[in-house]
């Protein structure tokens, strides 16, 4: 099946007014006003060693879809960098501190460092206040 490009934005634009018109859920996040005045919302960046990319990426991705799934997660998105293949980030939403801090003990984010151990460079965690 083939689409054309016409075809492809048209329904990107429709779709894209679709959640701004009635705020919906896009993107594995959650909309503005859905977000709980005590959410926890970060950035967790990766930076895998040279030569090291696909491996450190595997095993980030397999914690996507189980961490989604968890209680209280708003949002889970893996993102890694056009300019620079050794660089992940994860942008989170959580509903609470208490879901933030659940997903911690969760085993798969237990088994985390042992996997990344000599793969990756020291990472960092960023926490962000909602503005609007």
């Amino acid at each position: 099946m083939e689409i054309s490009r016409r075809s492809l934005l048209a329904g990107t634009a429709t779709f894209a007014t679709l959640a701004c018109v009635t705020g919906k859920v896009t993107a594995e996040g959650i909309a503005t006003s859905e977000m709980p005045k005590d959410g926890i919302i970060l950035t967790a960046m990766v930076k895998a060693k040279p030569g090291q990319e696909e491996a450190v990426k595997e095993v980030l991705m397999a914690l996507v879809a189980p961490t989604r799934k968890e209680s209280g997660c708003l949002g889970y998105n893996l993102h890694q960098s056009k300019s620079d293949k050794c660089q992940f980030m994860f942008y989170e939403q959580w509903a609470s501190k208490a879901a933030f801090d659940a997903h911690g003990k969760m085993p798969y984010m237990k088994a985390l460092g042992g996997k990344l151990k000599g793969r990756t460079e020291k990472g960092t965690v960023t926490f962000y206040e909602l503005l609007k």
